[in-house]
């Protein structure tokens, strides 16, 4: 027998094309190893018919060893794909799966059309800040306990709803004697010309409730002799000031269809409602806030007034009206409240209404000097005779009578 080496031309060119077709499939050379003495006893044989035979013994071989071969590969990685698949999800691995986020506590996952989801606690961006979320976040249930009987007529200009306390009583008579006196009866002191338009807005309190029911008792002996209470269903608490203006959404989009104007203030201000009512009168004004404007805010992270990352991520508020006293046109009423639900809410009412609900909306704000921050000075009769300021703060009820005592005097300024 002919050894290995031995082999004629014809068996070389045979061999040749043997080690074409084995190494072209990616085998090495240990891998023939166990094929060799079957090559060795055929390759030099003369018959053709033996040469082919041991050409197709060889190939059957081979084609046993490369499915022998790849079932063992998939066998020693198929586990580790498998569990890594189908593992039970950690806490820092939720995906979401269209609009159903698959949390820690699924078991098995079945995943189409899957995206990345935001890792939990991962502060978001503004853009996905100041933005309506897809589905509702915080629907808002709260409802009036009490009402005016009429709280807006056909013809209401602007509806005045002013944020009180249960315990404020002196506070709410100030104003119903005074300022509030004056929209009721369409007369301000010494200004005949604004009649016309006095005539045509409508004020009322709004209040939550208090934890003692003595309170709410004599907030309803109150609501009994003056009709003209708004009392929420929630505890009246500085937490809950965001509620309290959205309830001033709710019932002025549902009381007051076609309203121009919501001004919304605080029991210890003074509105010179004549000059308010001549800039709005001059002013083009759809989609809008007027009042203190606030372009650029610190975020407290403490104190009272403080928010976390969670709750507010930025350390700069979006610009803002402050809530002593600001104006809302009222074609933005009906957006504003529905969209509120669709973004979360944070305590901080006038930042919530007119900054973070303002940027979703992009909702203009109109800068217009004379309204009151909470560091402007107390103002004085000629202050509002002079129409130096349209709303004054610090006007605590003694002072607030003393004010409209001297601009019913039709002091000389």
């Amino acid at each position: 027998m002919l050894s290995y080496n031995s082999c004629p031309s014809s068996c070389d060119s045979l061999r040749l094309e043997y080690r074409r077709h084995v190494f072209g499939a990616g085998l090495s050379h240990s891998r023939l190893s166990s094929g060799r003495v079957g090559r060795n006893r055929c390759c030099c044989n003369r018959q053709s018919f033996v040469v082919i035979g041991c050409y197709a013994v060889t190939v059957l071989l081979i084609q046993n060893t490369l499915i022998a071969y790849h079932a063992a590969t998939r066998g020693s990685t198929s586990p580790a794909t498998t569990s890594d698949a189908t593992q039970t999800p950690t806490e820092n691995s939720t995906v979401q799966l269209g609009s159903v986020v698959a949390s820690s506590s699924s078991q098995s996952v079945v995943v189409a059309a899957m995206r990345p989801a935001p890792q939990p606690g991962r502060l978001l961006t503004e853009n996905e800040y100041y933005s309506r979320r897809p589905h509702k976040v915080n629907e808002y249930r709260h409802k009036a306990l009490l009402m005016p009987r009429v709280l807006c007529w056909q013809d209401t200009l602007m509806v005045i709803l002013v944020h009180s306390s249960p315990t404020n009583l002196d506070r709410r008579e100030a104003i119903r004697v005074t300022w509030g006196d004056a929209v009721r009866h369409g007369q301000w002191p010494n200004d005949r010309q604004s009649e016309s338009t006095l005539g045509r807005l409508d004020v009322a309190f709004v209040i939550g409730l208090h934890n003692n029911e003595a309170v709410n008792r004599a907030v309803r002996q109150e609501y009994a002799r003056h009709n003209d209470i708004i009392l929420g269903d929630f505890i009246d608490h500085y937490q809950n000031m965001t509620l309290k203006s959205l309830l001033d959404l709710k019932v002025v989009d549902e009381r007051c269809p076609g309203v121009r104007y919501l001004l919304k203030t605080d029991d210890d201000m003074i509105i010179n409602l004549p000059y308010l009512l001549d800039i709005l009168g001059r002013t083009s004004t759809t989609r809008s806030f007027m009042g203190p404007y606030n372009p650029r805010s610190n975020v407290y992270r403490q104190g009272v007034w403080k928010l976390t990352r969670a709750e507010f991520p930025f350390n700069f508020f979006p610009p803002y009206e402050s809530g002593s006293a600001y104006v809302i046109t009222g074609d933005l009423i009906h957006e504003l409240f529905v969209t509120a639900e669709y973004v979360p809410h944070i305590f901080i009412d006038d930042v919530y209404v007119t900054g973070i609900l303002g940027r979703v909306l992009g909702v203009r704000h109109i800068r217009q000097s004379g309204f009151a921050y909470w560091g402007t000075k107390t103002p004085t009769a000629c202050d509002l005779v002079r129409r130096k300021i349209i709303t004054g703060t610090k006007m605590h009820p003694q002072r607030l009578c003393a004010l409209w005592n001297d601009l019913q005097l039709n002091p000389k300024c």
